[in-house]
């Protein structure tokens, strides 16, 4: 049981990954962690990889890596302060942390807000991704805060670029960081064919789905593991 939810969590969240440019992590990374905390963040991160590298090729002809080029930077010290984290705080804290930055997607998607996308605000951007996405798996808000003003085609692209190299760029600062083994690819192992499914079905379906729908459901199901996540924790 604890298997098939954890791969319905991958699944939906593959699904609005590539139906808006990020949103996997937002979804998954809270109902594992309530089934359990091995799973976040080291197997899930690798699980996020193949999602990346999914869209990533789907994306391919978008991409701007001159745009991506600050951030993609600056996400290096990020990823080290990341795994400092992990180092330090305790699982009660990285809960309250998963859900401070999933709360953040949640207003960025809500309130429309968005950055002058420059090369400074690009490079804010990218340290705190890694930061965010190493020690938690989500790393998409701060990037999307930057790209938000620009076309949706457009941020699909650099979004998937962006997660192709700084996931890989997370899962060796596990690695190196001692939070990522083989014990841990074998927890990500069940979840990737769930991941394929997602992507494939929503690559066939968008233009099946309304868009306020797809917008606010994920939003509420986002609010929803983070409760559910919380009380779990402490209780």
């Amino acid at each position: 049981m604890l298997l098939l939810l954890a791969a319905l969590a991958c699944f939906v969240g593959a699904y609005v990954q590539t139906a808006i440019g990020f949103g996997m992590a937002i979804i998954a990374a809270p109902i594992l962690f309530y089934l359990s905390p091995a799973l976040v963040p080291a197997p899930l991160m690798l699980v996020l990889l193949v999602m990346c590298l999914l869209n990533g090729w789907r994306f391919r002809k978008g991409l701007e890596l001159n745009l991506l080029a600050p951030a993609l930077l600056a996400r290096i010290p990020g990823c080290a302060l990341g795994v400092v984290l992990l180092a330090l705080v305790s699982q009660q804290s990285l809960a309250i942390l998963i859900a401070i930055t999933i709360m953040l997607g949640v207003l960025v998607r809500l309130k429309d807000i968005a950055l002058p996308m420059n090369r400074t605000n690009l490079a804010i951007g990218g340290f705190m991704s890694g930061v965010m996405g190493t020690s938690t798996t989500i790393g998409g808000p701060p990037m999307v805060l930057v790209l938000h003003g620009a076309d949706i085609h457009r941020i699909r692209a650099n979004l998937a670029g962006f997660f192709v190299v700084s996931t890989l760029m997370s899962v060796g600062a596990l690695i190196l960081g001692g939070y990522l083994s083989l014990h841990h690819v074998k927890l990500a192992l069940p979840l990737v064919p769930a991941t394929f499914l997602g992507n494939w079905v929503a690559a066939r379906t968008l233009h099946l789905v309304s868009r306020p729908v797809m917008h606010y459901g994920s939003l509420l199901l986002c609010t929803f593991a983070v409760i559910g996540m919380l009380i779990n924790t402490f209780s």
